[in-house]
């Protein structure tokens, strides 16, 4: 994947992040799940081999954060049902 995709996984991931930890006093709960859901549906959409190439991102970029958020962005793949 060019540099550039691979930034644009990682801004998918960060919004992800701020949809799933936000308090929901700031994001409504039902915003925040829509939100996730378009985001699974457009990368579902992509042919097979994109939807891997993105799952292999979101798996190595995991490693730039800690803890739980480290796990979380791990799950991304099989969360957005494209792996």
């Amino acid at each position: 994947m060019s540099s550039q995709s691979i930034q644009l996984v990682k801004i998918i991931a960060d919004i992800a992040i701020a949809l799933e930890f936000t308090d929901e006093n700031l994001i409504n709960p039902d915003v925040a799940i829509e939100m996730q859901e378009s985001i699974a549906g457009t990368l579902q959409s992509l042919d097979e081999v994109n939807r891997k190439d993105i799952a292999d991102v979101f798996e190595s970029i995991a490693t730039h954060y800690n803890g739980e958020i480290a796990d979380y962005v791990s799950s991304l793949p099989a969360n957005y049902g494209i792996k």
